[in-house]
C-alpha cells in the first residue's frame, strides 16, 4: 500500500511540475508577443486613409544596390541608358533627393512626395527566337528545306506483323468480308 502512494504521489508532483512550466512557458509567450500584438492591433483598429504612393518616372530603373556599414550607394538608369553611381542624400537629375538605400529598394523625395524604386532587371534589347525541336519522319531524315537547329530523338514506330491472308502494307476495309468489286 505504501508502493500506491509513492506512486500517486510521484504523479502528483510530475503533474504540478508540468502545468508550471506550461504557465511559465505561457507567461514568457506573452510578454514576448505583447509589444507585437498591441501594435498590430492598433494600425489595423484605426484605419487611416493613406495617399497612394507615388510612382518613378518612366524609363528610370533601379540597377544595383551596395548596401554598406559607412555608406551606401544606388545605380540608376535613366531613360537615355546611362548608368550613375549615387551615394545617400544625393540629387538625382529628373527624380529628386536619395532619402533612404536598402538591400532591394530607394526611397526618394522628389517635389511631389516619396516614391520607392525596387531592383529591376535590364530589359533585353531584341526578343530571344524560341526553339522549336525538329521531328524527323520515321525514315530517320528532316523535312526537306529545314535546316536542324536543334535534334530531338524520336522512338521508331512498332509496326505489328500482317495477319494471315493479308499483304504487307495493305489496310483492312471497314466492313467485314471478302472485298466488294
Amino acid at each position: 500500500m505504501s508502493t500506491q502512494r509513492i506512486a500517486l504521489a510521484a504523479i502528483c508532483a510530475l503533474l504540478l511540475v508540468t502545468i508550471l512550466s506550461g504557465l511559465w512557458l505561457w507567461r514568457r509567450l506573452v510578454t514576448t508577443l505583447a509589444p507585437q500584438l498591441s501594435s498590430t492591433a492598433t494600425a489595423t483598429a484605426s484605419p487611416v486613409l493613406t495617399p497612394t504612393p507615388l510612382r518613378a518616372p518612366l524609363g528610370y530603373r533601379l540597377a544595383g544596390v551596395a548596401v554598406g556599414e559607412p555608406d551606401s550607394f544606388a545605380v540608376i538608369e535613366a531613360p537615355n541608358g546611362s548608368h550613375t553611381l549615387y551615394h545617400l542624400d544625393a540629387d538625382v537629375p529628373g527624380l529628386g533627393k536619395l532619402v533612404r538605400i536598402e538591400a532591394e529598394r530607394v526611397l526618394v523625395q522628389s517635389g511631389a512626395g516619396e516614391f520607392e524604386m525596387w531592383l529591376a532587371p535590364a530589359a533585353t534589347p531584341t526578343p530571344t527566337p524560341v526553339r522549336s525541336p525538329i521531328r524527323r519522319s520515321p525514315t530517320g531524315r528532316a523535312p526537306a528545306g529545314r535546316t536542324p537547329t536543334m535534334q530531338t530523338r524520336v522512338a521508331p514506330v512498332a509496326t505489328a506483323p500482317p495477319a494471315a491472308g493479308r499483304a504487307p502494307g495493305s489496310t483492312p476495309s471497314a466492313s467485314p468480308g471478302p472485298p466488294v468489286s
